[in-house]
């Protein structure tokens, strides 16, 4: 259903990237981005039928970052409860279309109905006058910056920070602080006694933080790889135009020395086009394959590069870590593939 008086860009933003429709109940994955609920079941279904079901993973359809569900150890068609749902979407979505009230998001999680008057930009919930009041009274949210929802302007990135998980994947109730170095993933203070006693490249992540500037200078980083990868684009892509150019001369000059060989050389002439246009064809398929990689490369730095910049001046520490490590094995990935 098209949205009301929205920007090309809002548009885009409230739309499933799978169904091309908008956005119904999103959820966001680890590599922030969104889909429809429905969509993203299907689409977990479809790899698990075409595996069996033995899978514990799955990739993001856009940019193939594994994500690994909370619940890996239900069957698949339980895995999509456990995704993060985009509450930043879903608000943007129900106060863009002016015909309903957007619900208290605090009462709703006690099974209560409200009508929401506030929105805090921190929090990224939706309060009603009483939440409010209570948000406003407590100590580590009254500095929080709360607007009135009729006045809340949806220039927003749609992006739920809540998608990257601050929290251990073995102790769900515990925020992760440490990474260790030996098997490349983060945990809390309760898997150093059990599931990495033995491991010796522990490190906090804050102390990880104080001796690398890499997420200092991520964005520029990545900006100078976007850079490179547009400009290698555009050498494939002018190298395709001057194979097809040399392809295109090489024809005619054998059509050239065909005429010259009058009759007897024509069933040989057949014969040899026949073979040029197969390798023509060959490589032709074999640069456009190249093509569409660094493309997809492309467009997943820019996705990067914006992510970062939001996750950088908005999450903490933690979810930039966890951000960082995502995308630099995806980005390894995908460069090596191109």
């Amino acid at each position: 259903m098209a949205l009301s008086k929205e920007s090309s860009a809002n548009l885009e933003m409230f739309s499933c990237p799978i169904c091309s429709e908008t956005l119904k109940l999103p959820k966001i994955l680890p590599c922030l981005h969104t889909f429809c609920e429905q969509c993203i079941h299907e689409f977990i279904i479809s790899i698990g039928r075409k595996k069996d079901n033995k899978i514990s993973e799955f990739a993001c359809p856009i940019c193939r970052t594994v994500v690994i569900p909370t619940n890996s150890n239900e069957a698949i068609e339980k895995w999509t409860s456990s995704l993060q749902d985009n509450t930043i979407i879903s608000t943007m979505i129900t106060l863009s279309k002016g015909d309903q009230a957007q619900e208290c998001h605090a009462c709703k999680r006690c099974n209560e109905k409200s009508k929401a008057r506030f929105w805090c930009k921190i929090c990224e919930e939706a309060l009603c006058e009483k939440c409010y009041q209570m948000h406003s009274r407590m100590k580590l949210l009254s500095a929080h910056d709360v607007v009135e929802i009729d006045k809340y302007s949806p220039n927003s990135t749609g992006i739920d920070l809540n998608g990257i998980s601050k929290h251990c994947h073995f102790h769900p109730s515990k925020e992760t602080e440490i990474f260790c170095f030996r098997h490349r993933e983060s945990c809390c203070i309760s898997c150093l006694s059990t599931l990495h006693k033995r491991c010796t490249g522990l490190k906090s992540i804050e102390h990880v933080f104080s001796e690398n500037n890499l997420y200092e200078n991520l964005p520029q980083i990545l900006g100078k790889v976007l850079d490179s990868t547009i400009k290698l684009l555009k050498e494939k892509e002018k190298h395709k135009s001057d194979f097809i150019t040399k392809t295109e001369i090489v024809e005619e000059e054998a059509a050239k020395f065909t005429e010259m060989t009058k009759c007897n050389l024509d069933n040989l002439f057949e014969k040899f086009k026949k073979q040029l246009h197969m390798f023509r064809d060959e490589q032709n398929t074999n640069l456009n394959v190249g093509l569409r990689l660094l493309e997809q490369f492309a467009k997943s730095l820019e996705h990067w590069i914006g992510v970062t910049k939001i996750v950088k001046e908005l999450g903490s520490n933690t979810q930039l870590f966890a951000h960082v490590e995502t995308m630099k094995s995806q980005i390894k990935g995908e460069y090596c593939r191109t």
